[in-house]
């Protein structure tokens, strides 16, 4: 493939960001200290702090880029999102620039551990410092090849803005990536272990998990089908390093967690995380602004500061009927992962009631119900079991809103008119919203948009999830049925009586069940656009699932191409000095 120019980089060295995790502390400079400074251990461990604090940036954004415009999420209360919308999606989107310019913003300050890393002082924790930095950095150069193809890669640290870059090929950035993924969960890194690292900093397992991510992805850039023209670079062994490498990341471990135990606010450190991006309060100045916006998302509009009680919700996406009706009655994730019960205190009106989300967890059994989002595999038997279950006296009176394309009561109405689904997403309470990511600990978070809340990234589920789609690449249908019988074990995946219809077999096995079998278990976990692009579904899920009425045509550009690629930013192309040949579609 011909190299291109490529646009600015935005990596001018801006102010430390707000440090990064419960293991560090808040840092306000205001200036980039000096040279000398980070040649000391005080300052080496603050510019590493500072790489850290950087994943916070991309975290602290709506997540639209991650989750918009697929089949398991649609437009809110809010409606006309632009990233739902292909056909509106154009270079000047902000969410676009604000991920682009993020993450090199990240990968400049990466670079230069890895550069004072040679000139800093000794210490016991140096080499395991430069390490983790390029873990980082490699974690940053995958967030962006998938989103943007080929893109610019340096390891060079900058002091100034730089105005030309080269895109470097795709292939050259998946060898970088890999090469530094699978050295860093080798014997010679020195990452520390899982055990040893907390999951809030970058350690082998993590390294091993990004892996066997990489080599997955990169197994599927194989020159066919929409994504052709890109580059054909897929190996004949990426499976396989896939696996192997995933393997290395589950080390032998089940999963012993529950879905709602393993996204415990009460338990953020535990067997299922391998890594995350945290968000402790005291290391944060402001956590209702500071904080992630995972929980404030993926559900119909909840209130804001007028209602104490609720968790602020924008409306940008909602749950699709299709993410809600891929789980069957045995499947106990339905709900683990969505609030199907919603707590509320009684009034004459809509208008007048109090509702109380998190009465959820800190009052569930002396605030009524005031809403049951029935699962769509609810008969009327099944309604009535659920409402005669009632020891604390709390269902009398709950409106029951069946999670159907029609005839679902709308409960923002009060007068059991009903509603289509699509109507309801964008009602006040219209659907269920997921509730895996809740922060119920600290009243201030639930007048914002903001969570402290860490961010998991790669954890034990998906591992599995990553080998068994391999296994299906690599055509070991038998084992891959295995990885997600075991998966399905972990505690409150199979309902009493239940366990024959989940149990898979190999005839099962194929891509379709693997991406709903990733939907189910990682609703809201910010991987789904990268899922249908890696497996070269995301034209066919989108203009089938997506409930915003996306078409084929409304997924390419007028040079009649896919926008498959996210557009690179208008105001990089502007601020560049050479000219710039845009992503397909734009």
């Amino acid at each position: 493939m011909i190299m291109k120019k490529i646009y600015i980089i935005y990596i001018l060295l801006i102010g430390l960001f707000a440090q990064c995790s419960d293991f560090l502390d808040q840092d306000n400079r205001s200036n980039v200290p000096s040279d000398d400074f980070y040649k000391t251990a005080a300052g080496f461990e603050s510019l590493t702090n500072s790489a850290y604090s950087s994943l916070r940036s991309i975290y602290n954004m709506q997540p639209l880029i991650f989750s918009a415009g697929t089949d398991l999420y649609g437009d809110g209360k809010s409606q006309g999102v632009v990233m739902n919308y292909y056909k509106s999606l154009l270079p000047s989107e902000s969410n676009v620039l604000n991920f682009y310019t993020r993450c090199y913003q990240g990968i400049q300050l990466a670079n230069s551990v890895v550069y004072y890393g040679d000139v800093t002082e000794e210490t016991g924790v140096r080499s395991q410092y430069v390490d983790e930095a390029r873990f980082i950095r490699a974690f940053y150069y995958f967030q962006l090849v998938q989103q943007f193809g080929a893109i610019p890669l340096t390891k060079e640290m900058y002091t100034g803005a730089v105005m030309n870059f080269e895109r470097t090929s795709i292939k050259e950035v998946y060898e970088f990536i890999i090469s530094e993924f699978t050295a860093l969960a080798g014997n010679e890194s020195n990452l520390k272990e899982r055990d040893d690292s907390g999951v809030g900093r970058a350690n082998k397992r993590a390294a091993a998990f990004f892996a066997s991510k990489a080599y997955l992805t990169r197994a599927y850039l194989n020159g066919q089908g929409y994504e052709a023209f890109e580059e054909n670079i897929a190996l004949g062994t990426d499976f396989q390093s896939a696996i192997t490498y995933a393997l290395q990341a589950i080390d032998g471990e089940s999963p012993s967690l529950s879905i709602d135990d393993a996204f415990s606010i009460d338990n953020e450190e535990n067997e299922e995380i391998f890594w995350s991006v945290q968000f402790s309060a005291v290391s944060m100045e402001n956590p209702s602004s500071d904080g992630s916006y995972q929980q404030a998302q993926f559900g119909a509009y909840l209130g804001g500061s007028e209602y104490q009680l609720n968790k602020s919700i924008d409306g940008n996406l909602s749950p699709s009927l299709n993410l809600l009706q891929k789980y069957s009655k045995g499947d106990g994730r339905l709900e683990q992962t969505f609030m199907l019960e919603l707590h509320g205190t009684y009034a004459p009106t809509f208008q007048e009631s109090k509702n109380g989300y998190f009465n959820y967890y800190t009052a569930p059994t002396t605030t009524p119900i005031w809403v049951y989002y029935a699962p769509h595999w609810a008969t009327n038997e099944d309604i009535a079991a659920w409402k005669a279950d009632d020891p604390h006296g709390i269902k009398a009176n709950a409106i029951i809103s069946k999670t159907l394309a029609t005839g679902g009561e709308a409960p923002n109405t009060g007068d059991g008119s009903t509603a289509t689904w699509e109507a309801r997403r964008h009602m006040d309470f219209g659907v269920p919203c997921i509730k895996k990511f809740d922060d119920y600990t600290s009243t201030a978070n639930r007048s914002s948009t903001c969570s402290t809340h860490d961010v998991v990234v790669a954890r034990l589920g998906e591992a599995y999830l990553i080998a068994a789609e391999a296994y299906i690449g690599a055509g070991k249908l038998n084992e891959a049925s295995q990885m997600i019988n075991k998966l399905r074990s972990r505690p409150g995946t199979i309902k009493e009586g239940f366990l024959s219809s989940m149990t898979v077999s190999s005839s099962d096995m194929d891509i379709d069940f693997i991406l709903d079998e990733r939907a189910r278990e990682m609703a809201g976990e910010y991987v789904r656009w990268t899922d249908l692009k890696r497996t070269h579904k995301l034209i066919e899920y989108v203009t089938k699932y997506n409930e915003d009425g996306v078409s084929d045509s409304d997924m390419k550009g007028a040079d009649g191409n896919y926008k498959f690629l996210r557009p690179i930013p208008q105001d990089a192309i502007d601020k560049n000095q050479t000219k710039v040949e845009q992503n397909p579609g734009y």
